[in-house]
């Protein structure tokens, strides 16, 4: 079974199964996740070897991984990913994670939300970055990504050259 996004609000779950996913509300999106909080092209989700990195695509209500806010970062089984208002548990395919699944007998229960993820869920308008965070988001964007030896297994590691950059909306 491939890599799974399995929904933890009301959203739907998402089966990861091409190696690059562009999620967001316009039509030509992979996944589209019909929300005023989602921007057009929110986020893609690439397979990389044997994990999955995730990178926001300057959406206005971002992405965050187990509650951290991030521009790019590296999907592990049992992370807990957010997209604007829909949050997710991640469920990666292989043979020593198999036990990742959750059976239907035990469904997870969802982590309980800090007060500034709940108000950014029961909000009608885009919530805009801090001055901080949009500093932070510059300078990252602007630095080279490492690129690592095949094989090397590194949380630093971000995205491929060829995946970083997406192509231009039409």
């Amino acid at each position: 079974m491939p890599a799974q996004l399995l929904s933890l609000t009301d959203g739907p779950s998402i089966v990861l199964d091409k190696p690059i996913l562009l999620l967001g509300r316009h039509g030509e999106c992979d996944i589209q996740l019909n929300s005023r909080k989602i921007s057009r092209r929110h986020c893609c989700i690439a397979q990389v070897n044997d994990y999955m990195v995730v990178r926001d695509l300057g959406s206005t209500n971002g992405v965050r991984i187990n509650g951290q806010r991030v521009l790019e970062g590296k999907l592990k089984a049992g992370d807990e990913l957010t997209v604007g208002n829909f949050r997710y548990q991640v469920y990666l395919d292989s043979a020593s994670s198999s036990s990742d699944l959750p059976s239907k007998e035990t469904p997870s229960k969802p982590k309980k939300q800090r007060p500034e993820e709940s108000m950014l869920e029961n909000a009608d308008e885009p919530v805009p970055l801090d001055n901080a965070t949009a500093r932070a988001g510059k300078i990252l964007a602007s630095r080279p990504v490492p690129v690592l030896a095949k094989g090397h297994d590194d949380d630093s590691f971000i995205l491929p050259d060829r995946l970083r950059n997406p192509p231009p909306p039409h």
